[in-house]
């Protein structure tokens, strides 16, 4: 999905159990869909020399409503993305990303919703600006184990926010096992630091399991995916996975001034990927968002509101360029 800077980091998350694989390995990334494609980038084996991706998405959310009657809530996202990757020695390979996205936010407040409410605060949200730089390093041990070593800077926030109040870092690392043709598991660490709250340590935990050449049940970001290879150039499946956007409101916020929100919820959908060709590559989904929230902080992270969401539809497409 088209989505803000923090997916940056899920997405290396679910994806860096494809660590670099050996030299020999310098085939095309193996097919998957488009919300492990950017950690596909990030840490499988590239050929010797750059090699480049650039890729584009959208996602559309459908109206929905706050659960206590405030209001209506949808939002459009969109996002562009550029990577690079190279061989590093015979079992390395190093990946940089430069990301930079648009949220869209329409919330309408309903007559029951009062000042200070999560749809009346969020009425007033402008155009969200995400940008992201992320690096990695990943080394295969042997045969059967590899480990990778990563961070980077994210940034979110309105258009009229002070651009370095709108800045978190993240690091992360793990450590891959291959048990055998059907089994991968890994296991890692992330710290990120967020926008006026303490840091964030999540436990990376990762799973391929292929029971066949055709089924995959893999981790997906902080979720999991059912993955079906119809054909060399066509795959689809199942995925659910907690996801969550973080940015810097503006000072044009009369309660919440300068101020952080937060949209949580878990999207699970049908998704396809269809490989036009060596190069291009195009995938989409459809679903819907479960156990939505919107939460509104102060500057000093103390909580103005909070409100669940109705559970909503949505439907994203992106296409990347290899080269």
């Amino acid at each position: 999905t088209a989505r803000q800077a923090l997916p940056l980091l899920l997405a290396m998350s679910s994806g860096w159990a494809l660590a670099a694989q050996p030299a020999s390995n310098t085939g095309e990334p193996s097919n998957q869909d488009n919300n492990t494609a950017d950690a596909e980038q990030v840490v499988s084996a590239p050929p010797k020399g750059w090699s480049f991706e650039l890729s584009g998405g959208a996602t559309f959310a459908g109206d929905t409503d706050f659960d206590n009657g405030i209001g209506e809530f949808s939002y459009d996202a969109y996002e562009l993305a550029i990577s690079a990757r190279r061989m590093v020695g015979d079992s390395g390979s190093l990946s940089i990303e430069l990301k930079g996205g648009l949220i869209d936010y329409s919330i309408t407040p309903s007559p029951a919703s009062a000042v200070g409410d999560a749809a009346n605060i969020g009425a007033e949200f402008d155009t969200v600006t995400t940008m992201g730089l992320t690096g990695m390093y990943a080394r295969q041990i042997d045969d059967t184990s590899s480990w990778f070593i990563g961070g980077g800077v994210i940034s979110a926030g309105e258009d009229d926010a002070d651009f370095g109040d709108t800045l978190d870092g993240l690091a992360l690392a793990g450590y891959k096992h291959t048990f055998s043709d059907k089994l991968e598991l890994g296991i890692g660490a992330l710290v990120r630091t967020r926008l006026d709250d303490d840091a964030l340590i999540v436990p990376l935990l990762t799973l391929s399991y292929r029971p066949d050449e055709r089924w995959t049940i893999a981790s997906e970001g902080l979720g999991l995916k059912i993955d079906y290879k119809a054909s060399d150039a066509l795959n689809y499946g199942i995925a659910a996975e907690y996801d969550s956007d973080t940015f810097r409101l503006d000072d044009t916020h009369a309660l919440a001034r300068g101020g952080v929100a937060t949209h949580r919820r878990i999207p699970v959908s049908f998704y396809t990927q269809y490989k036009a060709s060596d190069t291009i590559e195009l995938s989409a989904r459809v679903g819907a968002q479960f156990a939505g929230e919107l939460e509104i902080l102060n500057t000093s992270g103390n909580e103005i509101t909070s409100q669940d969401i109705d559970t909503g539809i949505f439907g994203s497409f992106n296409i990347s360029f290899r080269f």
